[in-house]
Formats: C-alpha cells, structure tokens, sequence
C-alpha cells in the first residue's frame, strides 16, 4: 500500500475563532483554500484558487494559533471544523492536520461539498467526528449549470460516508432563483430517506454578505440575481423533509 501524502504546509484562507454555528460546542474553523466547483452563489470565491486573499502556514503555525483555544474546546464540546474552499482539495496538509489535532484529542468535524477521490481520502475522514455534507442539487444537469460538475461523484460519495459509519448532517445553501425549489427540496428528502436514514439536514438560506468579496476581485460578471428565501419558506421546505422521515437541524 503506497503512503498517503502528507504535507507540513499549506494554504489558509482564514481561522474564525469562537464560532458556534459549525459544529457543538465552540470551535475554530479552518478555511482551507482551493475548491473544484465554482457555485454561482459562493460566499468565498477567493478560496477558489490560491491567492493573495490566502497566507501559507505550516501545520505547527496553525496549532500555536489555536492552541491557546483547548479550554474552551474541552469545556464546551467543541474543536476544529475544517472548511474552505473545499478542505480535501489539500489532501495532504489536510491529512497532517488532521493528525496533529487528532492525537491532541481534539474534536475534529468537517464541511465538504463532496467532490473528491474516496479512496485517497478516507483515511482522513476515519479522523473526523461529524461532517457537514454539502447536497446542493439532485438534477444533474442543473448541477452543472449551478456549480461547473456533475453531482454523480458528490451522491455517491455521501453514500459511502454514510455506510462507513461517519456522522453526516446535510446542508442544502437554500438559493431562490437557483436550487431552491419545491422539486428539488423533495428529490433531496426521498434520497435522504433512501439512502441516509437517521441523518438530519440543514437549510442555509442564502445571503449577500459575499457580493463585495466579488467586486473587490474585479468579479462583477459573476454576481447573480439571486436571493434569500423567507423564514416561512425555509419552514415549509422542513416539512417535506420530515414527511420523509428526515430530521431537521439547526446550527445557525
């Protein structure tokens, strides 16, 4: 068996300290650069590609960054959320990462679009508590439109988390005017129920908080006409899960 690649450095977009709406407890997110999908709505789409908006840090500079955190991890029941960008897009980096926390007994939960070799990354999430998994839209070819690939690999690769025993709550970005429609919140349930049973899901209705994020990179091309459904939508949206048997939660 060939050894996984394991990189000492890396490329961070951002540590957000103190959060309580990824993952239990209190915890740090870690923005990992790079992604393969480009949705039309991203909130970070100077994480789409290494950057200037990006700083290379070696995993022993993250830990001192974060270390000082551990009270608050240990007495809240909280840790590290590795996000992005698309965090297995770093493999490497992120497999050492994920080592180095791993045997400080941190708590460790992932956010991942699902795009990525199983094979070459599992190992990683054998180290991971929870995952965060990204279901955007069931219609593929709408996919492509929404996010430039195909959801064929992302399905299958929720699948297979799901029956190597790894907690996953589904996040759907609750977009009007892209995925946020009656078909495709009920095409997500009956797959949920078929395929994930016992796992919740999670709406995150869309927001304008990264339109300046575009004009800053000279993106104004790539700002669309979407918006936000209401509090009531997002209610109704929840009862096709439940209809379906699927529980819903809420970190936000």
């Amino acid at each position: 068996m060939s050894k996984k690649p394991h990189s000492e450095e890396g490329m961070v977009l951002q540590l957000q300290k103190f959060s309580v709406h990824d993952g239990d407890g209190v915890r740090t997110v870690v923005f990992l650069s790079g992604c393969p999908l480009r949705c039309l709505w991203c909130a970070n789409p100077e994480g789409w590609n290494i950057s200037s908006f990006c700083q290379r840090a070696s995993v022993g500079e993250v830990i001192k960054q974060i270390e000082r955190d551990e009270i608050f991890f240990r007495y809240s029941g909280g840790g590290i959320t590795f996000s992005g960008g698309e965090p297995t897009v770093q493999e490497g980096f992120l497999r050492a990462l994920a080592q180095a926390f791993h045997q400080r007994g941190i708590s460790i939960w992932m956010e991942t679009c699902g795009y990525f070799e199983w094979e070459k990354v599992k190992d990683i999430f054998k180290m991971t508590d929870h995952v965060f998994y990204d279901i955007k839209c069931m219609d593929a070819a709408l996919h492509r439109d929404l996010t430039g690939a195909d959801n064929a690999l992302i399905l299958e690769n929720c699948v297979k988390l799901y029956h190597a025993g790894h907690p996953v709550t589904i996040r759907i970005p609750a977009v009007k005017g892209a995925n946020f429609t009656d078909e495709n919140m009920e095409a997500t349930a009956r797959f949920m129920s078929e395929n994930l049973p016992g796992s919740p899901i999670e709406l995150l209705p869309y927001h304008t908080l990264g339109l300046e994020k575009y004009r800053a990179l000279g993106m104004t091309d790539e700002i669309h006409p979407f918006s936000t459904p209401s509090r009531e939508e997002i209610k109704s949206a929840y009862e096709t899960f439940r209809r379906h048997g699927v529980a819903v939660v809420e970190y936000r």
